[in-house]
């Protein structure tokens, strides 16, 4: 049901990308930590006991967290777009960003959709955006509904 309420998502920028990998680093830290752990006394690798093997796993898990958070600190950003000296967009108002983007916290929330039409009777209602039926949508500027949907 949920899913049917909400037009789209966007989880796609830097930021999210940046976090879920910063996130994965004392995960993958664990794995290297089991790597460090199931190598001990195996051929003719290392073989220690007791205490020592707890302070080598531990240290194996710390050594790549510490890595792996350096790396998306440091070397990730040299790979990257350079951040533009203005922002385009800073100028914009909602009113002139809404009129050309048909979906609004507005027209996609159904409760505030059903109070503009049978509660406040504002006219014209606010419209519930459907993807692919923006069309239906009409400008009302007293609501904050500023798309204008072409028939």
């Amino acid at each position: 049901k949920v899913l049917r309420q909400i037009p789209t998502c966007v989880f796609a920028s830097y930021d999210v990308e940046w976090w879920a990998q910063a996130l994965m680093a004392p995960i993958i830290g664990v794995v290297v930590s089991c790597l460090v752990f199931k190598s001990n006394c195996e051929g003719d690798n290392y073989c220690i006991h007791g205490p020592p093997l707890i302070i080598a796993c531990t240290l194996g898990w710390l050594v790549h967290s510490i890595l792996h958070l350096m790396v998306l600190v440091f070397v990730i950003p040299l790979f990257s777009k350079p951040q533009l000296e203005k922002d385009p967009n800073a100028g914009m108002t909602y009113e002139s960003l809404s009129s050309t983007v048909p979906c609004s916290w507005f027209t996609s929330n159904p409760v505030y959709c059903l109070r503009s039409k049978h509660h406040y009777k504002h006219s014209p209602p606010c419209m519930f955006y459907r993807p692919g039926k923006e069309n239906v949508l009409k400008r009302n500027k007293a609501i904050g509904c500023f798309y204008e949907g072409s028939s």
